[in-house]
């Protein structure tokens, strides 16, 4: 880790890891979250209604014919000490989401992605964050 001299300078230091490490989970979840790997796919329109916000949640739902998943994530301007969302706010969301109604996943498949998968993306980050920043 660098050396410090001044206590503001390693403040400053560690409150960037903070943010970059924060960015960093936030857009690869709601990347994978947009992918087809991940996100149960019929037309679209579900993968590419996931949102990130800062501060309370988001009621944008993409359009009928979407078929791009949002990366509007990777926009944020991530401060870690803030409160972030990621949500799906399609009339059916939970339904597909929560419930397991679904046919091209697994039933678990969102349970098994916040169990297993985003305790992985967040290592994975802390490890990339560590040697960024020399932590």
């Amino acid at each position: 880790m660098p050396t410090f001299k001044n206590p503001d300078d390693l403040k400053k230091h560690l409150k960037k890891a903070a943010d970059s490490l924060t960015a960093e989970i936030i857009i690869t979840v709601q990347s994978e979250l947009g992918s087809t790997q991940v996100s149960p796919y019929d037309t679209g329109r579900f993968r590419s209604s996931w949102f990130a916000t800062e501060g309370s949640p988001s009621s944008a739902v993409a359009p009928e014919n979407a078929n791009t998943p949002s990366m509007d994530s990777t926009g944020l301007q991530v401060d870690a000490n803030k409160t972030y969302f990621l949500t799906n706010s399609l009339e059916y969301a939970q339904s597909v989401a929560i419930e397991g109604n679904v046919v091209s996943q697994p039933r678990t498949w969102f349970k098994d992605f916040r169990d297993i998968r985003i305790p992985k993306i967040q290592a994975a980050a802390e490890r990339v964050i560590a040697r960024q920043y020399e932590l």
